[in-house]
C-alpha cells in the first residue's frame, strides 16, 4: 500500500489545503470531517436494508465524525473569543 502523504493525499476523498494558522488548519479538518459526514450519510442511504451489517458500520463510523466534527467546532469557537 501507498502511504506516502503525496499518496495519500491523491486518493483522498476530500480535498486536502494545508493551513498556515492552527485556526485555518482546523477550519479545513473540520471541512473534511464534513465531506466523510456527507459520504457516509449516502453510502447508509445508498445501502438501505440490502446490507444490515455495512449500514450498521458506517452507522457506527458517522457517529464517530460527527462527534470529531463538534470537536472540531468547538474549539474553532474558542480561537474565536
Amino acid at each position: 500500500p501507498n502511504f506516502s502523504p503525496d499518496g495519500l493525499a491523491a486518493r483522498s476523498h476530500a480535498e486536502y489545503v494545508e493551513g498556515g494558522t492552527l485556526k485555518e488548519m482546523i477550519k479545513e479538518d473540520l471541512i473534511a470531517e464534513r465531506i466523510a459526514i456527507e459520504s457516509y450519510r449516502e453510502m447508509i442511504g445508498y445501502l438501505g436494508e440490502q446490507d444490515p451489517t455495512t449500514s450498521r458500520l458506517h452507522k457506527e463510523i458517522l457517529a464517530s465524525e460527527e462527534e470529531h466534527a463538534e470537536d472540531l467546532s468547538s474549539l474553532l469557537e474558542g480561537l474565536a473569543g
